[in-house]
């Protein structure tokens, strides 16, 4: 493995595959070693749909992969990786010829806090921090960490896979030290994806008043980071506060000021797409026969009925 990259060698691994099975598993050097498998993601066809047994770290070593978990669409790109709690459901699309996406899961009930070390040995602050990591990965089930091909724990990860297919002494021990630097570093460089301790900050009324000023030009991630929180974490957040989704309540609000404007003779139809937000006709013809089951012109027409407005 000394001469040979790790991305080319997990390549030349599916290459040789003739099995058709969702991942491939990958020996380690060493046959005593239990503290974790490792799987490559084969690249045959279909969605490959796993439920997880025991605390797993997905890894995209190259390219990208689109994943759904727990329902949640996520992509996942050349150096980012996920925690995933045991009875975490996910799915993996077909990847391109050039993705590799690796799979560790370990066999026994690990937290991803336990690599931060014991408890008493953390100042009051990392204390907190490995808390928070514990409630996360209790509420949410899963922990990303989007880090970079070539960030330190990228290459972190690699060295603990390039650890597990060789066959040398104290790999285990070798490995639980990497993995505890890995999200340490993580952690301090700031890659990791929480839900920060202020989400109580959040309430329907304050992003109600957040997308009415910002409705024209807003943006899932701008109005996260506007709570304080994590895109992913504040898209579930609004689901379940509110019972509709983010995009739900930015549509209802432009389809609220387009009602509005249609009721203006001095303005166009096409003026009002800009103004409420949408890039093009046809999209929001559509989303507005979504919301009020007729077209614009029908509305506008009726409106300037009940206006007594008569434009001939």
């Amino acid at each position: 493995m000394a001469a040979v990259k790790l991305e080319q060698y997990l390549a030349s691994v599916l290459d040789s595959t003739n099995v058709d099975t969702n991942e491939v598993r990958l020996k380690p050097g060493n046959k005593a070693f239990n503290l974790f498998r490792v799987y490559l993601e084969n690249h045959n066809t279909g969605i490959h749909r796993y439920q997880t047994s025991n605390p797993t770290i997905l890894y995209e070593a190259e390219g990208m992969a689109k994943t759904k978990i727990n329902g949640q669409n996520l992509t996942l790109k050349a150096g980012n990786l996920l925690f995933l709690q045991e009875k975490c459901g996910y799915e993996v699309e077909k990847q391109g010829k050039n993705d590799l996406l690796v799979k560790l899961e370990f066999s026994s009930k690990v937290n991803c806090a336990d690599f931060l070390g014991e408890k008493t040995t953390l100042n009051s602050r990392e204390q907190k921090v490995a808390e928070q990591l514990v409630q996360i990965l209790k509420t949410k089930r899963l922990l990303s960490l989007r880090c970079s091909q070539m960030s330190r724990p990228s290459q972190l990860m690699k060295k603990v896979i390039d650890e597990y297919l060789n066959h040398n002494l104290f790999t285990r021990s070798i490995i639980a030290a990497e993995l505890r630097i890995l999200v340490i570093t993580a952690i301090r460089n700031q890659d990791l994806e929480t839900a920060p301790a202020n989400q109580h900050k959040f309430a329907q009324t304050a992003l109600e008043r957040y997308i009415d000023a910002n409705y024209t030009d807003i943006t899932l991630n701008e109005t996260a980071e506007h709570f304080g929180l994590n895109p992913n974490y504040f898209s579930s957040l609004v689901k379940q506060k509110t019972g509709k989704s983010f995009v739900e309540h930015v549509d209802e609000r432009r389809m609220q000021e387009a009602r509005n404007l249609l009721a203006r003779p001095d303005i166009s139809v096409k003026e009002i797409i800009a103004r409420v937000g949408y890039n093009g006709k046809s999209f929001f013809y559509k989303k507005f026969n979504e919301y009020y089951h007729e077209t614009p012109v029908q509305m506008r027409a009726e409106l300037f009925r009940q206006a007594n407005i008569n434009l001939k």
